[in-house]
């Protein structure tokens, strides 16, 4: 075993260090001397090699159990660590018994499990991070097994409640429907593999949070973290753990938590929500004008008509606009560094400004509007007789539709796309830049 009784504090800190940077260099995460968090040593003159981050809200009935089991963890296997406990805002005792047992207090006055989370992590100190909640749920002497698969080259270690049937004591709506569901869709949409992605029992390297960089305020953090981890290309891995019985009240919101895990999927993914089904919509709408416009398909010797083109309008206008909107998403996620990694945003806004927006929706309303005029006239010339080809009434109208709704996206894009400020933003074109 890694851990031993037998071996000095002193002399596994210079051990863990030395596998530490190792293991950085060959993962590509390998930092030069004197940036943040290169070496065990802080300014005060000694830095930690674990911290171990919990949030906290009200939680005096379990913290002192948590408090006690992750100290007996560093003792038992000679682990250099430290415990940062994020108050959430507590009423009870919560930050006068973490004090009185020597744990380092951060104070969140912002309401959010990610929130907690993100201002305990800023003020850790440790080389390898863990996170875990402070209701005693989470069995505390697995710390060296996370560390341990920190330590084999894995970026970021997650449990897994479902590996080895540990969930028994999930609720039955989360164990079979809400934890279930929400793994299935995070699976599916960016092809990952795991097995519960509500974990909130994780560890990772200082690195390769700062690489995943989550902003999320409630819930839905645990949900960005493995998202990210996935899109910057982190080593993971699970291991199986059990959920214990809660002290205290839950602070999880079923439905609440459960939408904002689903629009965290939503804006992390809009190819596949938005801007496939988008493109497929609009194609399967101009195939449709198409076949009406040329006669291309004819039953009993006549061809389709007015209310073909009908299905023709609904679906090019909807495809359109669900693409319109994959573009919002895609431009939010990135204005707002939810997805940094936005291969398509760059080349999007290579080619695409403001004025070219403009012109193609300008174009697009215009040529609309001129077929309409050129139909209305001969309507007019003809004494008011039936038109004599409505489907292509019906494709002036879907023109104007989309042409105005381009122009409209496009100052809507050409707003949230601004990138003062955004050190990550895609590039935009020189002839935009001030």
């Amino acid at each position: 075993m890694l851990f031993s009784n037998k071996v000095p504090c002193f002399e596994l800190i210079l051990l863990l260090e030395t596998i530490f940077r190792t293991e950085l260099r060959s993962h590509g995460l390998g930092m030069t001397e004197g940036s943040s968090g290169s070496n065990l040593k802080a300014k005060d003159g000694h830095s930690p090699v674990l911290s171990v981050v919990m949030p906290c809200l009200n939680e005096e009935g379990a913290l002192a159990i948590c408090i006690e089991k992750i100290n007996k963890a560093f003792t038992e296997n000679n682990i250099d660590g430290e415990i940062v406990l994020a108050d959430n805002g507590s009423t009870d005792r919560s930050v006068e018994i973490a004090e009185s047992m020597g744990v380092r207090v951060v104070h969140q006055p912002k309401r959010g499990y990610g929130n907690a989370y993100q201002k305990g992590f800023a003020a850790a100190r440790g080389s390898y991070f863990i996170m875990a909640d402070a209701d005693d749920t989470y069995d505390f002497a697995l710390i060296p097994k996370f560390l341990e698969k920190l330590l084999e080259g894995y970026d970021f270690v997650t449990g897994s409640r479902y590996l080895e049937n540990g969930g028994t004591n999930i609720t039955w709506l989360h164990r079979y429907v809400g934890n279930p569901l929400l793994t299935l869709g995070l699976n599916t949409l960016f092809g990952t593999p795991y097995t519960d992605v509500y974990c909130g029992y994780r560890a990772f390297s200082r690195e390769a949070y700062e690489k995943v960089r989550p902003v999320s305020p409630g819930m839905e953090f645990n949900l960005e973290l493995a998202i990210n981890a996935h899109l910057v290309g982190l080593k993971y891995c699970e291991i199986p753990i059990a959920l214990a019985p809660r002290i205290g009240e839950s602070k999880l919101n079923t439905f609440r938590d459960g939408w904002r895990s689903l629009r965290m999927m939503i804006l992390y993914c809009p190819n596949k929500v938005f801007i496939i089904p988008g493109v497929t919509l609009f194609i399967a709408g101009m195939i449709v004008y198409t076949i009406v416009l040329f006669s291309l398909v004819r039953f009993e010797g006549r061809s389709l008509g007015q209310v073909t083109s009908i299905v023709g309008t609904v679906l090019s206008v909807v495809g359109v606009q669900t693409l319109l909107l994959g573009l919002h998403a895609k431009t939010y996620s990135w204005s707002r560094r939810f997805d940094p990694n936005q291969k398509f945003l760059s080349k999007f806004y290579s080619i695409f400004n403001l004025e070219s927006g403009l012109l193609l929706g300008s174009t697009m309303a215009l040529t609309g509007l001129i077929v309409f005029a050129v139909i209305t006239y001969n309507w007019f010339k003809s004494g008011f007789l039936p038109v004599p080809r409505p489907e292509f009434a019906s494709l002036a109208g879907t023109m104007i539709i989309i042409g105005l709704s381009v122009i409209f996206s496009s100052i809507f894009i050409s707003a949230m796309s601004v990138t003062k400020g955004n050190d990550s933003a895609a590039p935009v074109r020189e002839d935009n830049a001030d």
